[in-house]
């Protein structure tokens, strides 16, 4: 398997999970941000958090079948998950509220993005 299309199933696997996770147990998640678990809030989870990742996680795998688009699916990952952290940062500076879990969470998607760029760039040199 190469690296890009290892990249790429890494992750759609991880945001897949992440998914199934949010689905299945969003109070944990609520907990973690410090939001309140209503019932309304958890099935908000489940449906923006749960529903849009296992989504997303869907199509970056099936993006890793083919090597045509394994490119665009590194894109649309570095994309997303590249605004997610600009807006997170963003948030955390004008709302001054840094927190752990923010923080975290800002981490993993820079680490994301760098991950998406090698893969990117290693295909681009191997390209015809």
């Amino acid at each position: 398997m190469s690296f890009d299309r290892g990249v790429l199933v890494f992750l759609g696997a991880f945001v897949l999970l992440a998914g199934l996770a949010c689905l299945i147990a969003p109070a944990s998640l609520a907990q973690q941000a410090g939001w309140s678990a209503t019932p309304a809030g958890l099935t908000e989870i489940r449906a923006f958090y749960g529903g849009l990742q296992v989504g997303f996680g869907c199509f970056l795998l099936w993006c890793s079948r083919q090597p045509g688009r394994i490119l665009a699916g590194l894109l649309v990952e570095g994309l997303v998950v590249g605004g997610v952290g600009i807006a997170r940062a963003i948030g955390m500076l004008v709302d001054r509220a840094p927190t752990r879990f923010l923080l975290a969470n800002l981490a993993v998607e820079a680490a994301t993005v760098v991950l998406v760029a090698v893969a990117v760039s290693k295909q681009r040199r191997l390209a015809p």
